[in-house]
């Protein structure tokens, strides 16, 4: 099988072989990398959940953009969340230092908290909610959020079983 010039069948070397192999594997590697295809999903990713997204001190466009029933996505990931099934809007609020030093909530003129409610398909798992494509739900966090007109930071504020 090897003569002594170090060739598989007296044709090919085996340090040729070793070499083509690794260029495969990398070749292999790149393409699911990029492709997207080596996304891991989460086999038992059915379970109907409810999220609630905060979105603050947007303008009123911003706010009329939001529409029910809109789809919404992961501005990094692009993956789709889920729907918008309930819109609360309530006026825009920041901190303002007074004379004394203390500090008061004040309304702020043309500017809005929107509050959206969106369902989504995902996992309850022991260490929290996760999307089909395993990114964690967890309150508190912050998660950038496009919809068909808009894209702006939200925080969430609650998720749980609907």
């Amino acid at each position: 099988m090897f003569k002594k010039t170090g060739k598989l069948f007296g044709k090919i070397s085996v340090v040729d072989i070793g070499a083509i192999l690794i260029v495969a594997l990398l070749v292999v590697g790149v393409y699911i990398k990029f492709s997207g295809t080596g996304n891991i999903q989460l086999s038992n990713a059915s379970q109907e959940l409810q999220c609630v997204l905060k979105v603050e001190s947007v303008r009123g466009y911003t706010v009329e953009a939001l529409k029910k029933s809109e789809s919404v996505f992961n501005k990094t990931t692009k993956e789709r969340l889920g729907d918008i099934v309930d819109i609360k809007v309530e006026p825009g609020t920041t901190m303002l230092l007074m004379e004394n030093g203390d500090y008061r909530e004040v309304e702020t003129e043309g500017r809005y908290d929107v509050y959206l409610t969106v369902d989504f398909k995902g996992k309850d798992a022991t260490d929290g909610y996760y999307t089909g494509s395993n990114t964690q739900m967890s309150s508190g966090a912050t998660l950038g959020i496009t919809t068909k007109y808009s894209e702006c930071n939200a925080k969430i504020e609650s998720v749980s079983k609907k």
